[in-house]
């Protein structure tokens, strides 16, 4: 078997993944969500703001990292946003662990799928 198709058998085994099941179903819910979309846009906009400050050497405004940090709380209060951010960091995990065993395969480690374990 290649290498493109093992990755690509390695890409289909992460979409099936329950981990990803679970981040697209919570995604879903929360794009369906009208209170959730404006409370992201709005981070967004305010995010965008930031990153621009940044850029242009500037210190972000005490303002404005209130501002973040009140949508933010928004963001964990809005159930669908949660769930999904909850869901997205699990998934996260899942890949960084993907990530560990490859590295550690290239290295010439070995390590068993219970990675997390801290033979990685």
């Amino acid at each position: 078997m290649s290498i493109m198709e093992k990755a690509q058998e390695l890409g289909d085994a992460i979409v099936e993944s329950q981990e990803f099941s679970e981040m697209k179903t919570a995604e879903e819910a929360m794009e369906a969500d009208e209170a959730a979309q404006e409370i992201l846009q709005e981070f967004q906009t305010k995010q965008r703001k930031a990153q621009m400050a940044q850029r242009n050497g500037q210190q972000i405004s005490d303002e404005l990292k209130k501002e973040l940090q009140g949508i933010q709380a928004k963001m964990q209060q809005n159930e669908h946003v949660k769930e999904y951010m909850e869901a997205q960091q699990k998934f996260g995990k899942v890949m960084q662990t993907v990530n560990q065993v490859i590295s550690a395969a290239i290295q010439g480690e070995e390590c068993g799928p219970d990675c997390e374990a801290g033979c990685c």
